[in-house]
């Protein structure tokens, strides 16, 4: 019987392994064990995030440079130096985009982590502050991991602890990042309004009970997700255990 297409059983992992980390153990990746649809995927998602990466690592900082007069950058040269990492990204996927398929799901801790922390930032400046970036990205963590835990051959019991660890992650970035932004929005005259509507007093509106609502609204953003990454790895792990 041929191996399932989505699904590679090699480098099974044991019961008796310790959880946690486990979700990002080294895996061997000869492209073999991916299908064609898989690589392709992941292909189109690594050749775009490496030079968008880049483009904005090197935007921001030349802006830092020339903002806080490090260099004698002039504000013209911030563009220049962002189309660089731009083409430095394009000029990467040329040379190592095949290798990096099929190693995908064998990348290092630190680099996901570091690479998660970026990109979370990214897109709380990309959506102005607003969860639905943070949201959206850890969910696409939930679908890596569940593809790794597939291809790694992952009992169902060690897939769990390990997702819920990874949930618990990316729920602390969600809520660490939402936690200052909401009380800065409370000075926006928009979200004092609507507080004092709520509240029908102006104390309430932006003193403690303010703080207490942002709390509270954290607490729900970091369930929803917790469960958005869960829920992604679960559907992502059982592909592969359905074509099996």
């Amino acid at each position: 019987m041929s191996p399932p297409p989505f699904c590679c059983r090699t480098n099974v992992l044991e019961e008796n392994e310790t959880p946690g980390y486990a979700t990002f153990l080294p895996m061997e990746a000869d492209g073999e064990t991916m299908s064609r649809a898989e690589s392709t995927i992941v292909g189109l998602f690594i050749g775009i995030m490496c030079p968008a990466s880049l483009f904005v690592l090197w935007w921001w900082v030349a802006a830092a440079l020339y903002i806080y007069h490090v260099f004698s950058i002039p504000e013209s040269g911030v563009p220049g130096a962002a189309l660089t990492g731009l083409g430095i990204g394009i000029v990467l996927d040329l040379l190592r985009l095949k290798s990096w398929i099929t190693r995908f799901y064998s990348l290092d801790l630190k680099l996901t982590v570091l690479a998660y922390l970026f990109w979370s930032a990214i897109a709380v400046a990309f959506f102005m502050g607003l969860p639905f970036g943070n949201i959206a990205l850890g969910t696409l963590a939930g679908l890596y991991v569940g593809r790794k835990q597939c291809h790694a051959g992952a009992s169902r019991d060690l897939f769990a602890r390990s997702t819920r660890n990874l949930g618990i992650f990316t729920a602390l970035v969600t809520g660490a990042e939402a936690l200052p932004i909401g009380v800065l929005a409370l000075g926006e005259p928009i979200i004092v309004a609507g507080l004092r509507a709520i509240a029908l007093d102006q104390f309430v509106a932006t003193g403690l009970m303010g703080v207490g609502l942002v709390g509270v609204g954290c607490l729900l953003l970091m369930v929803v997700q917790f469960w958005c990454t869960k829920t992604a790895a679960a559907l992502a792990f059982r592909i592969g255990k359905n074509v099996a």
